[in-house]
Formats: C-alpha cells, structure tokens, sequence
C-alpha cells in the first residue's frame, strides 16, 4: 500500500487485481498506469511479511523460547522424519568449517579482484572516483583500497571479532560505491542494469549485517574480551564490554540483513512469475534446456528459498540457502557466463554480474556453515 500511493488511499481489491492479469504489462490504479515493477515491489513486500509468520509460529518452539531454534517434530507421523533429518545434517556437521571458509573466499572474490584492480589501474581509479563528483578523489581512492584490504584481511581470519570488523569495513566501501556508482546514475538513466547492481549490492551488505549477526554473540566465548586471548590489553576490555552490551540486539542486524540479501531473490522470483511468458523466452535466448521447465523450477526456487530464508529459523535458512545455491548456479552459468566466454572476457556488465553471483553464492555457504552448528543442537 505504501509502494504504491503518494497522496491517494488505494482499495485493498484494486491493490491485489493486478495479480490476477499476467498478460498486462502495467497496473491501473484509479484511473492512472503505474509500471509492471510496481506491482512486483508490493507482491514482494507482502511475501516477505508472511514469510516472517512463521518464525512467530516458532517462537515457543525450543524450552528456551529462542525464536531462532526449530526444534524437530519427535513424532514420525507429521511432514518431517526427524530421524532423516537430524542423520542428514550431522553428517554435514563435519564439513561447516570448511562450507564456511569456502563461502568466505567466495564471497570475498569481488572485493579482491576490485582492490587488485585499483591498485594496477590507480590513476584510471582516480579518474573514475573524480567523475562521481567525490571531493579529493585521490585521497577517496586511497581510503578505499585500504578499506577493501582491511575486511578482506580481517574477513579471511575467521576470527569473530575480526570478521565483525571486516563487515563493517566493507559495509563502508558497499554503501558508497552503490550510491555513487550505481544509484544516481540510475536516477539519471533509469538504466535496468544499474537497478540490478544496486540489488545484488543490497543482498552483499545483507550477507555483512548477517555476519555481524552471527559474530557478534560468538565474541569472547572463549573467557577473553574480544576471543584475541587478551591482545588488546585494558583497550580490548573496553571495546569487549561494548560488544557484551550489543549481543541482546545482535538479532536487529541479522534480520535486517536477512531482508537485504533475500531482496534480489524474492523481486526477481516474483518479476518472472508475473512476467512468465518472457521469462521462457529469455530461457530460449540463453539456450537453457527445458526453457518452460527450467523457468518453473528457477520460480520456485527463488520463492521457495527465499520464503524459508526469511524466516530466519537455522533449518529453514539453510534450505533457503541451498535453494539460492542452485538457481544462482544454473543462472550464472547460462545467463552471465557463457555471453562473458563469447566476449572474449571483454563484456564488462557480464563480468560484474558473474563476479556478484559469485559472492553471492559464497554468502550463501557462509549462512549454511554459521547454521549447521545451531541445527545440530
């Protein structure tokens, strides 16, 4: 309702007809057109709030009441096999650490390859920084690459105080090059492939508000301030009892980062449902096998994942993760891939969607190893 009036109020029927008509490619809304995104906006708003009913239905579920603890049916008649359940996930046990450092490497690939960039091409970088219009180009160049090695650096420690510091340092660096390089242009050019970047953006500085998320309650588990066996003297006590004072809030970072990175899964789910005509017909253009079915099983696994993901229970997220997981592999493939193979690598836009993909993927495996130890339990 919000996404769709400026100055009028709007009836809750004319706000749900636009579903019913799949081959209209805009919404009439008293009297007046509105794009097709308009309404895949509202869909996805929607999706995502009913999707958060079922962490509600949750939240007595475990003794603690922890609304982030599914405990498993003990009876065998109902959907789940507890049994099936709990063998399938203590034998991925084992391998989280490794599920996670992979996600790690993979999610941090774009932002590697963006610092060894501007430092091979840094007078191309200044360049570039001083055509967004940013003050002292040459210094804001030089704070960025020392921002992108700096979370990289703490990132790849696997430490969770240093991780907590490496998202925040990319968050930094994220927030920046999204409104600068990706959203004024955007208002400028009402370009498509701006709007995409600017989602796939939004879901990397989810998979960071994630792992503040996730880190912040793992902070000093080991009796010393900051988990860094008292490296940082009487300086770590300090900065170990602001952490202690944000663990009860930690779950406003997760969640938010949840609805972030979940937001490009659910509005392209929902885009190519109420579009799906076309979308069998890019499966075509792209030369995806089954273009009917593979547009059928793509919609279901962006809303299927992205509904379980939502949710923010630990085995529902790691479905929802694995459900990301295989449409992002069919889809970077056929879709950004191989155009990026015919060009020779030259295709700059396939380039950053591949890379994006990617780190998106790695975000994924980095949910599925951060949850595997809560689902065990």
């Amino acid at each position: 309702r919000a996404v769709l009036s400026t100055s009028q109020s709007l009836d809750c029927a004319m706000f749900g007809a636009p579903l019913l008509d799949p081959e209209s490619h805009e919404v009439e809304i008293e009297g007046q057109r509105g794009p097709r995104w308009v309404e895949v906006a509202a869909a996805t708003c929607m999706l995502m709030g009913v999707a958060q009913l079922v962490a509600l239905a949750h939240t007595s579920a475990s003794a603690g009441g922890d609304p982030d603890a599914l405990v498993l049916a003990e009876s065998k008649k109902g959907l789940f096999d507890s049994h099936a359940f709990c063998s399938y996930y203590d034998l991925l046990l084992p391998a989280a650490p490794w599920i996670r450092g992979i996600g790690i490497l993979l999610f941090l690939l774009v932002f590697i390859l963006s610092t060894v960039n501007k430092i091979k091409d840094f007078e191309g970088t200044v360049k570039m920084v001083k055509g967004f219009g940013l003050p002292c180009p040459t210094f804001m160049t030089i704070g960025a690459i020392l921002d992108l090695i700096c979370g990289c650096v703490c990132y790849l420690t696997g430490i969770p105080v240093l991780m907590e510091w490496g998202a925040e340092f990319i968050l930094i660096f994220m927030i920046l090059a999204s409104y600068v390089g990706h959203f004024k242009p955007w208002l400028e050019t009402k370009d498509e492939f701006h709007m995409e970047m600017l989602l796939k953006n939004a879901a990397l500085i989810g998979q960071c508000l994630l792992t503040i998320g996730f880190e912040v309650p793992e902070i000093g588990k080991d009796g010393t301030p900051l988990g860094l066996n008292g490296a940082l003297g009487s300086f770590g006590e300090f900065i170990g009892k602001i952490y202690r004072a944000l663990k009860p809030y930690s779950y406003i970072f997760k969640y938010s980062g949840i609805i972030l990175f979940v937001l490009v899964f659910l509005f392209g789910g929902m885009k190519h449902l109420l579009n799906f005509k076309e979308t069998v017909e890019i499966n075509k253009t792209f030369g995806i096998p089954l273009p009917t079915l593979s547009a059928l099983v793509g919609i279901l696994l962006l809303l299927t994942g992205s509904g379980m993901y939502l949710t923010g229970i630990p085995v529902f997220m790691e479905i929802g993760a694995e459900c990301f997981l295989l449409f992002l592999l069919m889809s970077t493939y056929f879709v950004h891939f191989k155009p990026l193979k015919q060009s020779g690598g030259k295709d700059f836009k396939q380039m950053l969607h591949t890379l994006k993909n990617i780190s998106m993927a790695g975000g994924c495996l980095m949910t599925i190893g951060a949850v595997l130890p809560q689902i065990c339990q």
